[in-house]
């Protein structure tokens, strides 16, 4: 790979603002992701961790700021400095290029597993079922679910849901993934078979996010990671950087309790 494409800026957040009625939970987040990096964003509970990584995808809308996703504005400020976004239908053209999975896996239960990956490449992307069918279950078997693919959610364990949700995440071909503490919803035992399947995406150089409260996932598998606490990034730079040797009082704090 060449720098030029893998220093390519997939994301750039510009002095983000967001609040929920007087509480200001983002207060002016400025971040950079490039094109194969995986960045883990740690910080304690209510620190704004999970509101920043929905407010790239739109999922909440940020009061002031500016969003680039790709080289693509999808929100900035007006004169006002107020956050504008752009329209609706390119507002979802610019965000196609990136999945997320979340705490709780949302799978559609009255569907088997192998159409959970199939419904939004074919309702959304308009892709033909015949098409899809043979991706849907390569990425399956990534995941280590083929032979589940027959089957209903509600017989899978928690874990196997988490991955047939990164599987589903996958099937849209996105650009940038977006994980929002994919493992605090399972028991320990299975957190790390979630964790497992990251980390060979994280491999494969996907372009990812991952807000977590894994330490060791963290460390081995991140290539930044950025500590957030009260809405503000207190510390960010390489594993080695801000986790064996933070610089910051509030860090080592956060640090001590985790590990």
């Amino acid at each position: 790979m060449g720098n030029t494409t893998d220093n390519e800026v997939m994301l750039r957040l510009t002095q983000i603002h967001k609040r929920f009625g007087d509480l200001e939970v983002l207060k002016g987040i400025d971040l950079e992701l490039r094109k194969g990096e995986v960045m883990a964003i740690i910080g304690t509970s209510g620190s704004g961790k999970s509101t920043l990584l929905r407010c790239i995808n739109r999922l909440e809308e940020i009061d002031a700021g500016r969003i680039e996703i790709k080289g693509r504005v999808l929100a900035q400020n007006n004169s006002d400095n107020v956050a504008e976004y752009v329209t609706d239908k390119e507002a979802r053209d610019i965000l196609s290029c990136t999945g997320m999975v979340f705490q709780q896996f949302n799978l559609f239960p009255h569907m088997t597993v192998l159409e959970n990956l199939l419904e939004a490449p074919i309702q959304v992307q308009k892709r033909k079922r015949e098409d899809v069918i043979p991706e849907a279950e390569i990425l399956l078997k990534k995941v280590g679910l083929l032979e589940k693919k027959d089957w209903y959610p509600s017989r899978l364990s928690g874990g196997q849901q988490q991955r047939v949700a990164i599987a589903r995440a996958l099937c849209m071909k996105p650009d940038i993934m977006l994980f929002d503490e994919p493992t605090s919803a399972l028991d320990p035992e299975l957190t790390g078979e979630v964790l497992r399947t990251m980390r060979e995406l994280a491999e494969e150089r996907m372009t990812m996010i991952v807000v977590t409260h894994e330490m060791n996932f963290a460390h081995e598998a991140a290539n930044h990671v950025v500590f957030v606490e009260k809405g503000v990034i207190v510390e960010q730079g390489t594993p080695q950087m801000v986790m064996d040797n933070p610089q910051e009082e509030r860090t080592k704090a956060f640090l001590k309790n985790m590990l």
